[in-house]
């Protein structure tokens, strides 16, 4: 597609209108680079023709506005562009070695369901929890924020309840339905995530969205939140269950750790970690891994043995809903979703995930009926 015009919003609007067209999730805008989007997990070139950075210039001073002063400072901001009425993105800018960057993420106009997003169904429990810790954790890319949206549209369909949300920015905006929803953002509502949630915890919240747990003081407000009751969401970069133990842990200093691990062992009710991949009609699905509270888990995490809350999980799948990422990868193979070759790409435990194709009588009966016939067989070679 060639860059016509000169004006850099015009320029801007038309790319963001053909990422949507082309069904992407991200639009990439370097300096003196081609545009680039994000289409099925690929970086796709959208322009024929490099974007001049005086463009990529004018188009960060027309996003920064009045905040320019504060991007110089920063080098670095995250906003909300509007498009048009159904069209939002959240907006990165920065500095790098070449001039300037920009990255759009599309903003869903309407919040899918867990059935829509390919989520476990056991996730509806979570709608009936009233306190307590719940953590949706992945990579950049990862759904999260997606996920989360989903839970809160789901507890704002199903319970009378007072929810106040801190983020940076403002992602999914939600109606009132059966909640009450009120929704603060960074810069514009609030000076910070801990003043924030000083202050919600004096609104006479039933629950608390926090973006993400970015420092030390915000994960103590966090725990502080519920420790008096109330019930928290919230995000980190991490890769599973538990990583997202060491990672919160780490957080906080080393003469606080043990205190923290009581907390997590008491409060911690569910783990949601994410990581997305290519399903057999090429279109991006999330493989789950949950981990529910359950007398093993806390147990295993009061007695720092985190090593062991996999083997908890697989323990628990039946009685408490928790399912590890191995067992998640399995069941998309057995569904036709993916094929096993890039289940074995993601698996935490490959040996245990051959283990559950190799003893799979269901699986096994529906790859030679030829149900199967595009799942590719992982050869022993490929482990040597």
């Amino acid at each position: 597609m060639q860059i016509n015009g000169d004006n850099a919003i015009d320029i801007l609007n038309t790319f963001l209108k053909k990422l949507i067209e082309k069904g992407g999730t991200d639009l990439h805008v370097k300096s003196n680079s081609v545009i680039r989007a994000r289409l099925k997990g690929a970086m796709i070139p959208l322009s024929i023709e490099p974007l001049e950075s005086r463009h990529v210039e004018t188009m960060v001073e027309f996003l920064m506005g009045e905040n320019m002063d504060e991007f110089s400072r920063q080098f670095a901001y995250d906003t909300i562009y509007l498009l048009d009425a159904k069209h939002r993105f959240r907006v990165n800018l920065y500095h790098q070695l070449k001039g300037l960057s920009i990255i759009f993420r599309v903003i869903p106009h309407q919040i899918r369901s867990f059935e829509q997003l390919n989520l476990p169904s056991a996730l509806d429990k979570i709608s009936k929890l009233h306190r307590g810790l719940v953590l949706v954790t992945g990579s950049t890319g990862s759904g999260k924020s997606t996920t989360l949206a989903s839970i809160v549209e789901d507890i704002n369909r199903s319970s009378h309840r007072h929810i106040i949300t801190i983020e940076d920015p403002i992602e999914y905006v939600y109606d009132d339905n059966k909640c009450v929803i009120e929704q603060r953002g960074i810069g514009q509502h609030a000076a910070d995530f801990s003043t924030a949630l000083r202050s919600a915890m004096r609104e006479d919240p039933d629950i608390i969205i926090v973006g993400e747990m970015r420092d030390l003081e915000t994960a103590r407000n966090v725990l502080q939140a519920v420790n008096t009751g109330h019930l928290v969401f919230t995000t980190l970069h991490t890769l599973d269950a538990r990583e997202t133990i060491d990672r919160l842990l780490a957080i906080f200093p080393r003469e606080e750790q043990e205190r923290v691990r009581m907390d997590l062992a008491s409060n911690l009710e569910v783990v949601i970690s994410q990581r997305m991949l290519r399903d057999l009609d090429d279109e991006m699905i999330p493989a789950v891994e949950l981990m529910f509270k359950s007398p093993r888990t806390s147990f295993l995490i009061s007695t720092s043995r985190d090593t062991e809350l996999l083997d908890a999980m697989h323990h628990d799948q039946n009685s408490f809903g928790s399912m590890p990422f191995d067992t998640s990868l399995f069941q998309l193979a057995l569904q036709g979703k993916i094929t096993e070759k890039t289940a074995f790409m993601h698996a935490s435990n490959p040996a245990n995930l051959r283990l559950m194709f190799t003893t799979s009588a269901e699986y096994q009966t529906m790859f030679n009926d030829g149900s199967l016939d595009d799942v590719v067989t992982i050869k022993e070679e490929d482990d040597q």
